[in-house]
């Protein structure tokens, strides 16, 4: 298979800017809206989203494949991560969020160490310490400024790769675009039970026009994803959804003048540093794995 690195970036860099897009429009309205409302509203508009287009490609919108308790599982730790996520992004500076939320692939190495029982060597439970030492610089729990929010995006990066482990059980008959539209539905129910929880607030009309632009922004974002990670090398484009720090650092500065400070710089490069190199050891080892059975540990 030929792959074009170069256009397949070009597209992962585009879909990260969707996705914190998302992430901008959902803070913003967090003044008006609360987390469960947000969850049910905008995944009730990407789920129309994935059912008129599977709808329009003939696709069944939904089979018994789908209620495999893996994929079902999978789309709770998805519930998990997103509720984490934005709770944390409605009390924290967006770029903090964003960077914490990043920390995935270092639990990741280590939950797959603890529970798939993986030889994870010296080398890389070095990596994943390091990779801790940038998710402490960020938080800086001893500083009297230090906010208990950080919890969430970090329980977040927690369930994310609880997601990332599960999605290895789901058996690959189940169409990718299935499993998304399973994802759509538990989050946005989900999100729609915590908000009886919370209260259904109101709103002036024109601030439910923001669930548009949210829907858009990350099927969007998702899309283009899914594009690029069929155009280029894993290895070779998983870097590029690092410019989501970036681009989260701008919209902060911009928005809500939140100037990222040092130790926060200095955090964040470790993070991605430190994300790098566990995802590329991994795509190694799959390699090794795939070329010689029985090598890769």
């Amino acid at each position: 298979m030929e792959f074009n690195n170069l256009k397949a970036a070009l597209f992962v860099v585009i879909a990260m800017s969707m996705i914190t897009t998302n992430d901008a429009i959902v803070k913003h309205i967090t003044q008006v809206f609360n987390v469960g409302q947000i969850m049910f509203l905008r995944g009730a508009i990407i789920c129309i989203i994935f059912a008129l287009v599977m709808k329009y490609r003939r696709q069944p919108i939904f089979n018994r494949q789908t209620l495999h308790r893996w994929n079902l599982l999978r789309a709770l730790f998805e519930l998990c991560a997103t509720l984490a996520f934005l709770t944390g992004l409605s009390m924290l500076p967006i770029a903090v969020a964003s960077t914490l939320g990043f920390a995935s692939p270092i639990f990741l190495a280590m939950l797959a160490a603890l529970l798939l029982r993986e030889n994870v060597g010296l080398d890389r439970w070095l990596v994943i310490l390091v990779g801790f030492g940038g998710v402490m610089l960020i938080t800086n729990p001893l500083a009297e400024s230090a906010s208990w929010a950080v919890i969430f995006p970090i329980i977040c990066a927690f369930f994310v790769a609880l997601r990332d482990i599960a999605i290895r059980f789901v058996p690959h008959d189940i169409p990718s675009s299935q499993v998304a539209f399973t994802n759509a539905w538990i989050v946005m129910l989900g999100g729609g039970i915590y908000s009886l929880y919370q209260g259904w607030g109101q709103a002036e009309p024109s601030w439910y026009l923001w669930f548009f632009a949210l829907g858009a922004a990350l099927y969007c974002g998702y899309l283009f994803l899914i594009i690029g990670s069929r155009l280029g090398e894993l290895s070779f484009i998983s870097p590029f959804k690092y410019i989501s720090i970036i681009i989260a650092m701008m919209y902060g500065y911009l928005i809500w003048g939140d100037k990222p400070t040092l130790t926060m710089i200095a955090g964040a490069s470790i993070i991605v540093v430190s994300g790098i190199i566990l995802v590329s050891t991994e795509k190694r080892r799959n390699r090794i794995a795939l070329l010689l059975p029985g090598t890769a540990d």
